[in-house]
């Protein structure tokens, strides 16, 4: 390290905003940190540099509330709890579904569902829609996709404006790995990932990159017995998993500071969705939108060091990722956005018009073939958030998240015009359609992609 960490905690507060800054502690990333001291408000000088890279890392299937990084009592996140302790980690972040295709398009478009109109297992981008690797290639970065989810491959139109779009090579996984019975199957694991990452960095290291990571082992609970430290049912299985993850994660940070890259580069962590265990009746994920589903992590990692990080408490979202990194590296996002850069929140402690405002959308008949939708709507707006089921429309749900933010108590019966009132709102956003004509085209899929798609554990129909 280069300086020693401040012991107290710094609390920012203006009118209806705080962001509350955490002391750094010792960690379990070894590595010298080679990023210069910085403070939160060096990020206003960002936009004018000309050498910042973005290496933007995608854990699939990780719920922020399973992460010690966010306060879980299990040690699952020890790298990432320091760079979230010498960085910004926003604490209320929500993905846009439960499931990976729709949650993707929305977080590359920063539109909700709706609009994207990518909810079912046939739909694609839109090729109008401008997505952060083309508008990044055009501004000189060097772009490439390292991915390992089938509903992120380039025929659903995820490849758009990067130069290299791969799946890393499968090699023979170490016979210590352990994997759940009943978990989804692929080819190769993360450390294939992980190496591809590492050749991209050191061949790249002379120009401005962006380089986009989406890691799998975590869908399919995979682990080593060292990693293996927290029992042996389906939800520690799930824990054990988080921890090798983490480890990957250092792996590719440890490399980026080798290459004295850090000083240099944002980096971000997010996830698509989080995983149920029976919370609300049903296990795995793409079955609902509580928040066990769709409370996802996002972190920030500056190209400087703050001894203090910062936490921010206020709702933010998926669709709020690229807007913010837009502001951060001085290029201008697409005129079609919903979500909003979180800029003016971290420096001006300026909350947006719909800063409390979250939705989460799932069709229920994403899986399904030539079927009319039936949404599932989560709508927070404030301490509260409704669920929506078109499947039971006369019963919506509804939750007092600061009381309960697991959303086991419903209290619609109890707060009738705020259910009207989020109702209202639930149906207005239904209503919303694409920017783009034409919308979301289909494809149909062959045989081969139907495999690797249900080899994730999906049941899609032909």
């Amino acid at each position: 390290m280069s300086s020693a960490c401040s012991r107290s905690a710094l609390v920012h507060a203006l009118t209806t905003i705080a962001l509350l800054g955490l002391a750094c502690p010792s960690s379990d990333f070894e590595n010298p940190d080679t990023r210069p001291i910085g403070s939160l408000e060096d990020l206003s000088s960002l936009p004018d540099r000309d050498d910042l890279n973005i290496l933007f890392i995608l854990v699939d299937t990780l719920r922020a509330d399973r992460m010690s990084a966010y306060g879980y009592e299990r040690e699952t996140t020890p790298s990432l709890e320091y760079f979230a302790r010498t960085g910004i980690r926003f604490d209320e972040h929500w993905a846009q579904s439960s499931w990976t295709k729709t949650s993707m398009a929305s977080l590359w478009t920063s539109l909700y569902p709706a609009r994207t109109e990518v909810l079912n297992h046939r739909d694609v981008i839109a090729p109008a829609a401008e997505l952060p690797a083309e508008i990044l290639s055009a501004a000189g970065f060097a772009t490439a996709g390292i991915w390992r989810n089938g509903w992120v491959a380039p025929n659903f139109g995820f490849g758009q404006g990067f130069e290299v779009y791969m799946t890393p090579t499968g090699q023979q996984a170490p016979s210590t790995m352990r994997r759940p019975t009943g978990a989804g199957r692929i080819d190769g694991t993360d450390i294939d990932l992980v190496f591809s990452a590492i050749e991209f960095m050191r061949a790249n290291g002379d120009r401005r990159w962006f380089l986009y990571l989406h890691m799998m082992d975590l869908h399919q609970y995979i682990t080593t017995p060292e990693h293996a430290l927290f029992g042996s049912t389906y939800s520690d299985a799930y824990d054990n998993s988080v921890r090798w993850t983490d480890k990957q994660v250092e792996m590719i940070l440890t490399e980026l500071h080798a290459l004295d890259l850090a000083k240099k580069t944002l980096v971000v962590l997010v996830s698509d969705h989080g995983e149920a265990f029976g919370e609300h009746g049903s296990e795995g994920h793409a079955r609902n939108v509580h928040s066990e589903v769709v409370r996802t992590p996002f972190i920030l990692i500056p190209p400087f060091l703050m001894k203090t990080g910062i936490i921010v408490p206020f709702p933010t979202q998926n669709i709020d990722v690229w807007p913010t990194l837009y502001d951060l590296i001085g290029v201008a996002g697409p005129d079609q956005m919903d979500g909003t850069s979180l800029l003016p929140l971290l420096l001006e402690r300026r909350t947006a018009p719909n800063q409390n405002l979250t939705i989460s959308h799932l069709d229920r008949t994403w899986g399904q073939k030539d079927r009319d939708p039936i949404p599932v709507v989560g709508i927070r707006d404030g301490a509260y958030r409704l669920i929506h089921d078109s499947q039971s429309p006369d019963r919506d749900l509804l939750f007092d998240l600061d009381a309960d933010p697991g959303e086991f108590e419903d209290v619609a019966s109890s707060f009738r015009g705020i259910v009207a009132a989020l109702r209202a709102r639930a149906d207005a956003y239904l209503a919303q359609t694409s920017p783009w004509e034409g919308g979301a085209p289909e494809i149909e899929l062959d045989d081969m992609h139907l495999r690797q798609l249900r080899a994730l554990g999906y049941s899609i129909e032909d």
